[in-house]
């Protein structure tokens, strides 16, 4: 960010913009001496978050997650998770899936992992997609769907996640959901290999 835009941006978090204040946060908590203004950005992120800016929501979320400048809080930062996935953001979406598969700060519960992990894989999201597929070929929340599974195995496989090519090429080995295919099989454990 440079000088001027950083002086816009202050002028309008000091205004109460909530979008500003995400926008400084950031900036600061990317700074080389990003610890010293870490008291700053949770106030920014706090006060950002109260009026709704999504993307506060999910920073501060995972700032409690992992104890970043605040206390570990698995349930405040699930409380702040869900808000930011309400509104669809697809990384909040995600963390929130994997805090109810493993019931980490709420009540586990599959069926709700397995929905937001659908919304955050339906809206671009890569981790998301690998783990929906694995709870389609194992039943994980919803009932064991192997073709559902192929579908998102390969969307992941195609934007590159080796783990989701290995498995799609297992897939066209064994026959698992396709057709089997020796030569589909051998260029995805290929591609697999190329990304080790």
């Amino acid at each position: 960010m440079n000088k001027q835009r950083l002086e816009r941006t202050k002028r309008r978090a000091d205004n109460g913009d909530p979008v500003a204040r995400y926008e400084l946060a950031h900036y600061l908590a990317t700074l080389p001496s990003a610890k010293k203004h870490r008291r700053e950005c949770v106030t920014l992120l706090e006060s950002a978050s109260a009026k709704g800016e999504r993307r506060a929501q999910y920073a501060l979320g995972t700032w409690y997650l992992h104890g970043i400048g605040v206390k570990k809080s698995f349930k405040t930062a699930n409380a702040l998770l869900l808000r930011a996935a309400k509104q669809g953001h697809p990384l909040a979406q995600f963390n929130l899936a994997v805090s109810l598969e493993k019931g980490k700060g709420v009540k586990k519960n599959l069926a709700q992992a397995f929905k937001w992990y659908s919304k955050a894989a339906e809206r671009g999201d890569l981790d998301a997609q690998v783990e929906l597929a694995r709870c389609y070929f194992h039943g994980i929340g919803t009932r064991a769907n192997v073709e559902s599974g192929v579908f998102w195995t390969r969307k992941a496989a195609r934007r590159g996640d080796r783990e989701a090519q290995s498995a799609l090429a297992n897939c066209y080995k064994d026959g698992i959901g396709v057709k089997r295919n020796r030569r589909l099989a051998e260029y995805w454990h290929t591609r697999a290999k190329q990304l080790r």
